[in-house]
């Protein structure tokens, strides 16, 4: 058991990807769990990401460097990627074969990540809106958010919140325009070629999503 409250362990049946989520994007309030005062960032990601994609938005927005495991916990089951080394919970479903639709298809919907199992970085993610994309905007992108994130391997939230406490590690604000323009590395995979990872599954995304998804983005 990695958080206080899972969602359900063994992935269940998923269903398919929306129609709709080829033309939208999800709103999604993400927030550190447990920061006092609260870490968040709220994104906008399109709808059919795959949730191994998703994992490389949150490192960038949280300003994580990808050292240490993950997983996503859903309603539908826990999701984690195959290539991690034999940590990996062996009931987990594969992230690159499940779009961030289908496992929070509808606004006020959660989803858990989970990064770096010892320290136990739990980052709660809310669905706020479900809208369609605009033509001529990159996604994903931030909006919005507060606070200075923790750095890698210091304990957890309990001795981060400690040491902001004490003034150990201070706030020095945080600016959308700086994670937006960290993004823009993910943003060419999201929009050039979302399916990148998701070959080794069989719940592939349709084609048609991904195109027009790519044709909406790529508009001057």
């Amino acid at each position: 058991m990695r958080t206080a409250a899972r969602m359900a362990d063994v992935p269940n049946e998923l269903p398919e990807l929306p129609k709709w989520a080829g033309n939208s994007v999800h709103v999604v309030k993400v927030s550190l769990h447990g920061a006092k005062p609260p870490v968040w960032r709220r994104l906008e990601i399109p709808s059919f990401t795959p949730l191994g994609l998703v994992h490389e938005v949150l490192q960038v927005a949280f300003d994580w460097t990808g050292y240490h495991l993950h997983s996503f916990e859903t309603v539908g089951g826990e999701y984690e990627d195959p290539l991690q080394d034999d940590w990996c919970d062996s009931d987990a479903g594969d992230e690159s074969g499940v779009a961030l639709a289908q496992v929070a298809g509808t606004e006020k919907a959660k989803v858990v990540y989970v990064y770096d199992f010892g320290d136990c970085w739990r980052h709660d993610m809310m669905v706020e809106k479900i809208q369609p994309a605009v033509p001529g905007v990159v996604y994903p992108r931030c909006t919005g958010g507060r606070g200075s994130t923790p750095a890698e391997d210091s304990g957890g939230i309990w001795a981060f919140n400690e040491r902001r406490a004490e003034g150990g590690a201070p706030d020095v604000g945080f600016n959308p325009a700086d994670v937006a323009e960290a993004l823009a590395d993910v943003a060419i995979v999201v929009t050039i070629n979302p399916a990148r990872r998701r070959n080794r599954s069989s719940n592939r995304m349709p084609v048609q999503a991904r195109y027009r998804m790519s044709g909406a983005l790529s508009k001057t």
